[in-house]
């Protein structure tokens, strides 16, 4: 008796969820259908062993773990939007490392000293650039340009650069590969600093490859031509 009361109010149950969520019953899927009275029926017979006394107790522990499945699901069902708030927040904390927030889109928050900076894959290693705009070049310091695989001190520094501390020197290189997010850049003209910087400077070299730069406020935004899927 007490398993065809509580076969009964499930199948109440799920009747009323499934017209009130997904449609009428009888215009589902019968495979789906099949298996849900399967697991309706395993259900209340499993529950018809239960002391009515612990049956409160069982289903408070039974929702729990129905919450938690539901929760896994629904973070199965929101991953794109899930991992764009992650990258939203790591932005947010860490504003170099920016964050694509569409397709062909790239932000990148203003730092605590008032500059942007980003961090690019350049030859497969990480590098951190600092905003300029006004720099004409891609500069990388000496530091940088060993962690992409280069040799500083066998370059030839030919090319003059006047900065704010004086007139330097660059090496002149080309990169193989920037790439940021999704958007990939090859043989990329580029120099060598051979002061004293530290900090590789992006300059306009890499922003003229774009299809557009904007800052408003605190915030710089990147866009290229999206890649079609």
């Amino acid at each position: 008796m007490r398993f065809l009361l509580l076969f009964a109010v499930g199948l109440g149950l799920a009747a009323f969820l499934q017209d009130r969520f997904v449609g009428p019953i009888f215009a589902s899927n019968w495979e789906w259908l099949g298996y849900a009275l399967g697991s309706l029926l395993m259900l209340a017979w499993l529950l018809s062993g239960v002391r009515w006394n612990a049956l409160p107790r069982l289903l408070k522990s039974l929702g729990a773990w129905i919450a938690i499945l539901l929760l896994l699901i629904l973070g199965y069902g929101f991953r794109p939007e899930l991992g764009q708030l992650s990258d939203r927040l790591l932005a947010t904390l860490m504003p170099q490392r920016g964050f694509g927030q569409e397709p062909g889109a790239w932000r990148v928050f203003k730092s605590a000293d008032g500059h942007f900076y980003l961090d690019l894959r350049v030859n497969r290693a990480q590098v951190r650039f600092l905003v300029d705009t006004g720099a004409s070049d891609i500069v990388l310091t000496r530091a940088d340009a060993k962690k992409i695989g280069l040799q500083p001190d066998r370059l030839e520094y030919t090319r003059p650069y006047q900065t704010a501390n004086g007139l330097t020197r660059g090496a002149p290189i080309v990169l193989d590969e920037v790439r940021l997010g999704d958007w990939s850049q090859f043989k990329l003209p580029a120099s060598v600093n051979g002061g004293d910087a530290h900090v590789s400077l992006l300059g306009m070299a890499f922003f003229k490859r774009l299809e557009s730069y904007e800052v408003r406020g605190n915030a710089l935004t990147l866009r290229w031509k999206a890649k079609t899927p």
